[in-house]
């Protein structure tokens, strides 16, 4: 009985202790549906007329001649191909004689209508998109693009593929997978 009534109490004296004068953990107060600024690093333009099957020559929206390695060596991640004239969008890692491309994304590929089994949409050049189920509770409405990753409205994701009927993206709730619409 002894012990028992020792224990009691020494519950009782780490229950009070847990529940002694404690600050208030701080309050998140910023708006949660913000999405934090990521500055965009990547390289924008159009594939030029001396891409070869080494090298890239990417015209940058300024009209400046950029020439990148695309060797056989390098893990290039290259979604949607590589066409003269096409818009494309590109990060870098350094090379051995020029920058390598480390990812690229054909943005003239990404235009158009895209289906799944639960939404149709279509990716314009203005960036916007085109719903085709209005009775969405959040249907897309915007696209951009930042360090090679496609935001639509407000969610960020990863293109895993790009190719002439099929896109794959990535976020932190999954894969998605979308077939072109002719």
């Amino acid at each position: 009985m002894k012990h028992l009534s020792l224990t009691i109490a020494a519950i009782a004296l780490i229950l009070a202790a847990c529940t002694g004068n404690k600050t208030a953990a701080p309050v998140d107060t910023t708006d949660s549906t913000e999405t934090p600024t990521v500055k965009d690093t990547a390289l924008y333009g159009t594939v030029g007329e001396g891409t070869t099957m080494s090298t890239l020559e990417l015209i940058t929206e300024e009209g400046k001649a950029l020439t990148f390695e695309l060797n056989q060596d390098s893990l290039a991640d290259i979604q949607g191909g590589i066409f003269a004239g096409d818009r494309i969008t590109l990060i870098t890692e350094k090379g051995t004689e020029a920058p390598a491309v480390k990812k690229l994304i054909n943005l003239s590929s990404l235009l158009g209508k895209w289906t799944s089994l639960d939404r149709n949409f279509t990716i314009k050049d203005d960036g916007t998109i085109e719903s085709a189920q209005l009775s969405e509770s959040n249907p897309l409405t915007h696209w951009t693009m930042c360090n090679t990753n496609i935001i639509l409205n407000a969610d960020t994701f990863s293109i895993l593929l790009l190719g002439p009927d099929s896109l794959e993206l990535e976020t932190t709730n999954g894969i998605f997978l979308y077939k072109r619409q002719k």
